[in-house]
């Protein structure tokens, strides 16, 4: 971050100051009230469990030089604002009009952090590159991740998240990106949004402030997505996929050793490509990264060799063999058609027994049954054996079909610690072990309990 002062924040959130000649530089922006250092401005936000505007007077004391509060104060160091949050933004966007800088912008039900992550070392190959860390993608660690920007970048990739319609119109305003990437239209938060319509719109969201030299890159192999014409739009549109009508187009996928060998055509390119991750989503989501490359004039050299160093995010097809068992940790989040794509791809990786712990796909409300079914069907069909975890995978669990003749076995469970200990019980080496679910069933903690632990067998 570039130093700014106390009279610019103050002018980019019309808060209200009476101290004028006191001016100090900032060095950083911090919602955090423990990680307040000298110089900083600590920005109080009201959260789920703490008023950030109760720690005002220890955020003084560890000499942060600015406060934003929407508490009224008498000392010098406070900034009083309507809406900490919506201040935030507005320093944000303010900050960001400084640099003259490439935004890329990603949303979509799934695949938006695998594809930021592609997007960056793509870039990063080219052009010195800044991405939202971690799931920094609402309306306050997108600001943050903006604040964190300085001189020494030439582009920046945003990630994008919501569960309401209006929240990306909120980001896409702050950002004003120059290429926005939508990755598809699913179910997530469908229990909010009501329909797949309704999400759609909500996705399309990130385009509203496009000008005519921007562009929109979509899945166009995506049912919502592909009904998008150029003709409707002030900016440019490209679809990426493997359907003909793509202008970016993948085909002759191969899975060989753990990677995606396919070829690419269009937009004035047509070679083989090769990612170190297998599953036509992930080939679809490599797609996007790599049309966003060639408008930017990557060299293809360049954006092959960024594909090679991409490495998923944490709890994101996270790969580790222990005890001569591989397991692959997919479990950060889930919704139907995430679900279904790792499955599908699964196989590739496996080796020995295939075995699955899938925990439940929340807010998907009235559709949470049908798709819960259609998981327990598709995994009859993939693995050998099944733990079923949560009160929604009983539906996946009642329609895993195992016959007679074969070894195939399946459990459900609701309590993690319970599961933990009969799973144990039951994997042994040689076996490739999957896990999946929304971040609220924590399968993480599984996951941590079967590689810590020293296995038996």
């Amino acid at each position: 971050m570039i130093k700014l002062t106390k009279n610019q924040i103050l002018s980019w959130t019309s808060g209200e100051n009476n101290f004028k000649d006191y001016n100090p530089e900032i060095a950083n922006v911090v919602t955090d009230s423990r990680k307040i250092q000298e110089n900083d401005c600590y920005i109080a936000i009201k959260g789920e469990n703490f008023d950030g505007n109760d720690f005002i007077e220890q955020a003084i004391n560890n000499k942060a030089s600015v406060v934003l509060s929407n508490r009224q104060s008498s000392h010098k160091e406070v900034i009083t604002v309507e809406d900490t949050v919506i201040a935030l933004g507005n320093i944000a966007k303010n900050y960001l009009m400084q640099f003259d800088i490439k935004k890329l912008a990603v949303t979509g039900s799934s695949g938006k952090t695998t594809t930021k992550d592609m997007l960056y070392y793509v870039f990063n190959e080219h052009f010195s590159t800044h991405r939202t860390d971690g799931n920094y993608n609402n309306e306050i660690g997108l600001p943050l991740t903006a604040l964190n920007i300085d001189n020494e970048y030439e582009a920046a990739i945003f990630e994008m998240g919501m569960s309401a319609l209006g929240e990306i119109d909120y980001l896409a305003q702050l950002v004003r990106p120059n290429i926005a990437i939508i990755t598809n239209i699913g179910s997530c938060h469908i229990e909010i949004l009501k329909s797949q319509e309704n999400i759609f719109k909500a996705k399309m969201e990130i385009s509203n402030y496009l000008n005519n030299d921007d562009y929109l890159i979509v899945n166009g192999d995506d049912k919502y997505l592909t009904s998008l014409s150029e003709n409707e739009y002030k900016f440019n549109l490209i679809k990426y996929g493997f359907s003909g009508e793509c202008q970016l187009r993948a085909s002759d996928y191969k899975a060989i050793d753990g990677q995606s060998e396919f070829w690419v055509t269009g937009m004035g390119i047509n070679r083989r490509f090769t990612l170190p991750a297998i599953g036509l989503h992930n080939v679809s989501n490599a797609l996007s990264a790599i049309a966003a490359g060639l408008i930017y004039k990557i060299p293809t050299e360049k954006i092959q060799a960024g594909l090679m160093k991409f490495q998923p995010s944490k709890l994101r097809m996270q790969i580790l063999e222990k005890n001569n068992i591989k397991y692959i940790n997919d479990s950060y989040n889930a919704n139907p058609e995430s679900m279904e794509a790792v499955i599908t791809s699964f196989e590739s990786y496996a080796r020995g027994r295939r075995i699955a712990i899938l925990g439940d796909m929340l807010e998907l409300g009235e559709f949470s049954v049908p798709a819960h079914e259609r998981i327990g069907r598709l995994a009859s069909e993939k693995f050998d054996l099944v733990f079923f975890i949560g009160s929604q995978m009983k539906h996946a669990f009642d329609n895993f079909s195992i016959d007679e003749n074969t070894d195939k076995r399946k459990y459900h469970f609701i309590d993690n610690n319970i599961a933990i200990e009969e799973i144990k019980r039951i994997i042994k080496y040689g076996d490739t072990i999957l896990l999946k679910g929304s971040r609220g069933m924590k399968l993480d903690e599984i996951f941590s309990a079967l590689t810590d632990d020293n296995m038996e067998g």
